[in-house]
């Protein structure tokens, strides 16, 4: 195994070394990710960027977490190297099971995805032995939100901040909703809802790539979802049955009040981050192991564009939020 692990952070492609039969797989900017099998073995190798995010580390705790708790929505952990390559590396056993971009298209699809989350909301600090981390991007109240919206700010230059931004940042709201609770529960967060992170099988959905996960207020997850850009063309009228969905699932009386509260925050926050992107990246500030697709400035500054918009609907011209 360790001969394999060496030999592929050359990250060649498709081919066979020893026993094994390695199929490199893409879709992720952030790592490099390849399917290994033999006789014995169907494998997760995935490299990733090192940073201050330890996603490696983050990836193999998380798994660790639900293999104690709920080891049929995940995969199973096997090996983590943080120091002997130049990538970080963990390995995982593969999960087989259908993968596409589209948002589930049923309520059948709807209900196994929540039920995903609701099962993710049980599993909590009290319950499992792994240390783990804070959520790389999470949310548990409303200036902590402020915050990480503040900490994509902070890297733009104001001359180089959209015109809807500056106006975005204007209606912000200062104090949260009356009813939102002092305190929120505490449970382990993916942090990435991107449709292609989700096995869809019979039976019970599991999901890969957690790399940004830790703990974090549950709610934030369905919040994290509706924002997504993989999710851009769902229905507001979903997105109320969604809430409701998992409010019941979860049992959890303020969760619909505290998705209202981080929903909109999150569209302002993705406006900051396709600016920050449309920044950064020319100038080579954004360094990630994949390349970018071309035309990828051009759908970041329509994606821009369109958060924006809805983002200033959500915060000002709805009742959608409370505020």
């Amino acid at each position: 195994m360790y001969d394999l692990i060496e030999y592929l952070t050359t990250f060649p492609e498709n081919g066979r070394f020893q026993s094994y039969v390695y199929q490199r797989i893409s879709g992720s900017a952030n790592n490099i990710l390849y399917r290994v099998t033999n006789e014995e073995h169907d494998l997760a190798i995935k490299f990733t960027v090192r940073d201050a995010r330890h996603r490696a580390h983050r990836e193999f705790h998380a798994l660790l977490a639900m293999e104690s708790c709920a080891p049929n929505i995940a995969p199973r952990p096997l090996y983590l190297d943080e120091e002997s390559y130049t990538q970080p590396v963990v390995v995982q056993t593969w999960l087989a099971g259908e993968v596409t971009s589209d948002p589930p298209q049923t309520d059948d699809e709807w209900h196994k995805l929540i039920s995903h989350y609701a099962t993710l909301a049980t599993i909590t600090p009290k319950k499992v032995d792994v240390v783990l981390e804070t959520a790389v991007m999470s949310m548990s109240s409303l200036q902590e939100g402020l915050r990480h919206i503040q900490w994509q700010l902070e890297r733009i230059p104001e001359s180089h901040r959209p015109p809807i931004l500056t106006k975005l940042l204007a209606n912000l709201p200062t104090f949260p909703p009356s009813n939102f609770p002092t305190t929120t529960p505490t449970a382990l967060c993916r942090v990435d809802s991107n449709t292609l992170n989700f096995i869809r099988r019979p039976g019970v959905w599991a999901s890969v790539d957690w790399e940004y996960s830790g703990w974090g207020d549950p709610a934030f997850e369905i919040a994290d979802m509706m924002s997504h850009p993989k999710f851009m063309n769902v229905s507001a009228e979903r997105w109320s049955w969604v809430m409701q969905l998992y409010a019941e699932m979860t049992g959890d009386e303020t969760a619909v009040t505290r998705i209202q509260t981080y929903y909109p925050l999150m569209l302002v926050w993705w406006v900051a981050r396709f600016a920050r992107g449309l920044y950064e990246v020319p100038r080579g500030l954004d360094e990630r192991l994949a390349t970018r697709p071309v035309g990828w400035e051009l759908e970041a500054e329509e994606k821009m564009r369109w958060y924006g918009e809805l983002a200033y609907e959500v915060l000002v011209e709805t009742e959608l939020t409370s505020f």
